[in-house]
């Protein structure tokens, strides 16, 4: 855990006077006392790092739920280091590498976390959990199968994510095109608005722009396909599978005309704007939508096969770990937990929820409706049976992996200048 200087100053200050000192922080066995003066109090401050900085939509809410949690808890400060983007997580693997890890932190389960683990750098949460029931039990107990290895817990499964296909309703009103339930009727579906001057899906060739094949994968492989990723030695046929459907797409000229060299934002804007028609995206793109938009619906990627659709869903970054090295300081322990409870409670799930949209694992009733679009969706989630629920493709495959390789070399792919077997088989053999 991190002290402040100043408040230590004034420690050393006030051993030396007679002054009463006062100060914003939590009374600990060290705090110097006497009749006549205040007690001296210690801050701890916590250092804590999620997705949830810059634009992001939870950004602002969250900096408004750690200054009430400071004004409820004078002695414990959070520093706030968030980021948003594809550079949390270098900047997080880097920071544990250096051991200057933060001592609160967010991340999606997968391989990242497993590493973590092994490695004797997360706090095992599980006694904590049980000897709290109304904290532990205030969650689906499902979810905490994601932040589990080794029979114990250690991390806190806060955000509820899904993924699925978004649309423009009023586009396909205006064009006469059938909502997709499958793979042969999204193609008539991209067909017509082709020829009609809209783009028919905002893509790119990013780490959020491959949200489109893993829905693919998800709906050809299901959870067996996707969790069975590597068989005699080679990728899973199903992910092959999938990049020549998107390679289908591209040829049919489904994608905007610079997808190679469009970045999230700009694809993003294609969607918002109109001038596409889909967009394949999570439940944390709802709140970018006016509350009372109803010309944008999210439904299940249409099916690839004869099986009913598929929801890839899990955790999202909103799953929160404890440092080991915070977890084992004096006052480490106690800190951490504190503000740990405080974020994943009932009260701040709500608020989120109110605010962003945010959706939770915590078994609460949201009476109030975010939005028409977030109803819609969470009716949508509720309604899929669990067996079309299918774990989120890059939370299986080594996100470095992933990212670095995979989706790095998607163009080349796409161009026609590398087969999907050969970036694959490249990122297999990473994986050994």
């Amino acid at each position: 855990m991190k002290y402040s200087k100043r408040v230590l100053g004034i420690a050393i200050v006030a051993m030396f006077s007679v002054f009463m000192v006062a100060c914003a922080g939590k009374k600990t066995q060290n705090s110097v006392s006497s009749q006549n003066s205040a007690v001296h109090e210690r801050v701890n401050t916590i250092e804590f790092m999620s997705t949830w900085g810059g634009v992001d939509s939870k950004a602002g809410c969250l900096k408004e739920i750690i200054a009430k949690f400071e004004s409820e808890n004078s002695t414990i400060k959070i520093s706030n280091q968030s980021i948003f983007g594809d550079e949390y997580l270098p900047t997080l693997k880097t920071r544990f590498a250096s051991g200057n890890e933060p001592d609160v932190f967010g991340l999606w389960p997968g391989s990242d976390i497993k590493h973590l683990v092994k490695a004797n750098k997360l706090a095992d949460l599980t006694d904590k959990l049980k000897q709290d029931r109304t904290w532990m039990d205030s969650f689906n107990q499902e979810s905490f199968q994601y932040t589990t290895y080794g029979n114990r817990i250690y991390g806190i499964p806060f955000e509820l994510v899904f993924e699925g296909l978004f649309i423009n309703r009023d586009l396909f009103d205006k064009y006469n095109v059938k909502i997709p339930e499958n793979y042969e009727e999204l193609k008539t579906a991209i067909q017509t608005f082709r020829a009609n001057g809209i783009i028919p899906i905002a893509y790119n060739s990013s780490a959020e722009g491959s949200y489109l094949y893993q829905n693919m994968v998800a709906s050809l492989g299901g959870s067996k396909g996707i969790e069975e990723s590597i068989v005699d030695g080679k990728i899973n046929k199903y992910y092959i599978e999938a990049m020549k459907y998107v390679k289908e797409l591209y040829d049919m000229k489904a994608f905007p005309k610079d997808a190679l060299i469009l970045n999230s934002n700009e694809r993003n804007q294609l969607f918002f704007t109109k001038q596409a028609a889909m967009i394949v995206q999570g439940s944390w793109f709802i709140p970018y939508f006016d509350k009372y938009d109803k010309s944008v619906e999210m439904i299940p990627f249409p099916s690839m096969s004869d099986s009913s659709p598929k929801i890839p869903t899990g955790l999202g970054g909103g799953t929160f770990y404890i440092s080991k090295s915070a977890w084992d300081t004096p006052t480490g322990e106690n800190s951490t937990l504190i503000f740990l409870k405080y974020l994943t409670s009932k009260e701040t799930a709500k608020y989120f929820y109110d605010k962003t949209a945010l959706l939770t694992n915590l078994n609460i009733e949201l009476e109030t409706p975010y939005s028409y679009l977030a109803q819609k969706s969470l009716n949508l989630y509720e309604n899929i049976s669990e067996e079309d629920k299918t774990p989120i493709p890059d939370h299986v495959i080594e996100r470095s992996i992933w990212n670095d390789i995979v989706i790095q070399q998607f163009p080349y792919y796409l161009e026609g200048k590398k087969t999907a077997e050969e970036i694959w088989e490249e990122a297999v053999e990473k994986m050994h």
